[in-house]
């Protein structure tokens, strides 16, 4: 697995972390890493001492996945529904026909 860090678009100091995984799993220490920048990156465009939630926000996204709230609501209730191309996603942990997009994942295969 390969992370590349670049400038991000939202500000001078934010960032952005490219993931080349070529079927490699992606291990808790690499989720744990990609937290840190995100966290980084939110917090230096969005500071707490300028009146912001930066980091704090993501972590209650967070918080609010961990405990279970749907993940359609949490993307809703942030504004993190994506508006460009949709991520891939193929679930091959189910019998039944296999789910390969987003939308599928949140709206249903009938895109309700």
């Amino acid at each position: 697995m390969k992370f590349e860090v670049v400038p991000g678009r939202k500000g001078p100091n934010d960032k952005l972390v490219k993931i080349y995984a070529d079927g490699e799993v992606l291990s808790f220490s690499d989720l744990l890493f990609l937290l840190k920048h995100y966290f980084d990156s939110e917090d230096s465009y969005y500071p707490v001492s300028e009146g912001y939630r930066g980091r704090a926000m993501l972590l209650n996204a967070i918080n609010e996945i961990s405990v279970g709230v749907p993940l359609s609501r949490v993307l809703k209730t942030y504004k993190l529904e994506r508006k460009t191309k949709r991520t891939v996603i193929v679930d091959k942990t189910n019998s039944e026909k296999p789910i390969e997009k987003l939308h599928e994942i949140l709206l249903g295969p009938e895109g309700v």
